[in-house]
């Protein structure tokens, strides 16, 4: 099913005293002839009545609100920072899934039903713009300069949109069996497929390439029936994705020949990935609280040999009794890898190297979809009005 994609966002969606989406309402103030620093938040016409640089409920942008009490100071809040909450058009789901940065925008998908969408908005906060609407379960985000691609688990397909959603959305490649994560870069696009449920193999499990601009879709590029694959990330050599299994693996696929090498085995339901220079870290997430022991954090080198390490587990967290481990994050300018785990409502963060305790970033709500960009650690938070909230690292 094709939706219809929005140019504008609806006036719907409140963040502090600004309505999302107002016309005439500017997130940084030079847009609506204000001077550097003040913003006419209410959309009102009437002044530029918001002082960026201090006020709390519009820290640096029309919208982005420091929570938990948090003060403003010089644009950025002492705390985090909630740029976006809510979504265009209810009664449409809330529930965020996951998201990607590209070009100073956060884009993220939203709705574990027909009611899905795609959204995007500034770093900074303000005017939340829906790209697609009435979208089928859409998980796994990934935007490139040719556009917005994203998964619909329900659908069974991967879909296209312009980046600044002039056009409605498109089909890309409407699949047999579940697309789940999806990665970009500027050269190719890449999607994981699974033939079965979490855990079950089957003919048809693959990862998918669609080489840009405008190549044809390739959902062969490398079969594995007996893997699940889910979330996957890349670098310029190779697509990296976890078989999420009772026994599930970490996977190295050529970008050039779609051959595969094994990184680790015997993992417990491995759920995402990430890659900086030399490693390939995840996080592994068993699916019922009587084996959340094995829950974990993973570290393994990229070119072998098999011996991955646990960065974290429960036992050395006394401060959790649920851990569901989830998105993870890192690049290599930083010295830690970081993490949402939905099972203790923490956004979390541990040295690389494993060593020193972990440190909790933040504590509350059901943080999912988590990526890094400039100095901030960005994440959504499933179920709480899908709020899109950032802190600086």
């Amino acid at each position: 099913m094709l939706s219809v994609a929005l140019t504008s966002a609806a006036c719907t969606t409140v963040l502090g005293d600004f309505t999302v989406g107002e016309a005439g309402a500017g997130s940084s103030g030079g847009a609506s002839g204000c001077q550097p620093g003040t913003a006419d938040c209410d959309g009102d016409g009437m002044g530029c009545e918001v002082d960026l640089t201090s006020d709390a409920q519009h820290c640096g942008a029309c919208g982005a609100v420091c929570v938990d009490g948090g003060t403003c100071d010089a644009r950025v809040c002492s705390g985090p920072t909630e740029i976006a909450r809510g979504y265009p058009m209810p009664p449409r789901s809330p529930n965020a899934q996951f998201l990607a940065i590209y070009e100073d925008e956060v884009y993220w998908t939203a709705g574990e039903g027909e009611g899905g969408s795609v959204q995007k908005v500034s770093i900074l906060g303000g005017p939340v713009t829906p790209l697609a609407v009435e979208q089928n379960a859409p998980y796994g985000i990934a935007v490139n300069k040719y556009g917005v691609f994203w998964a619909n688990l329900n659908d069974t397909n991967i879909m296209r949109v312009d980046r600044d959603g002039a056009a409605p959305p498109r089909l890309v490649f409407d699949a047999d069996n579940d697309p789940l994560g999806v990665a970009a870069d500027e050269k190719d696009v890449f999607w994981a497929q699974r033939a079965g449920g979490i855990g079950i193999s089957g003919d048809g499990s693959s990862i998918g390439r669609i080489t840009m601009p405008d190549g044809r879709p390739d959902d062969e590029f490398h079969e594995d029936n007996g893997a699940s694959p889910h979330l996957i990330a890349l670098d310029e050599q190779f697509v990296y994705w976890v078989d999420r299994s009772e026994r599930g693996t970490v996977n190295k696929t050529s970008r050039d020949t779609g051959g595969s090498d094994r990184l680790a085995d015997d993992q417990r339901f491995p759920y995402a990935i990430a890659v900086d220079r030399d490693f390939v870290y995840w996080t592994n997430s068993p699916r019922t609280a009587a084996s959340n022991e094995q829950a974990a954090v993973m570290r393994a080198s990229k070119t072998g040999p098999r011996n991955p390490m646990r960065l974290w587990t429960p036992a050395e967290d006394d401060e959790v009794r649920n851990p569901s481990p989830d998105c993870i994050a890192v690049d290599d300018n930083d010295t830690y890898v970081y993490w949402t785990d939905q099972g203790s409502s923490r956004v979390l963060r541990k040295r690389k190297d494993g060593t020193e305790r972990q440190e909790v970033l933040y504590e509350g709500g059901t943080p999912r979809g988590i990526a890094l960009h400039g100095e901030y650690v960005y994440w959504v938070d499933e179920k709480n009005d899908g709020a899109v909230r950032k802190l600086r690292r």
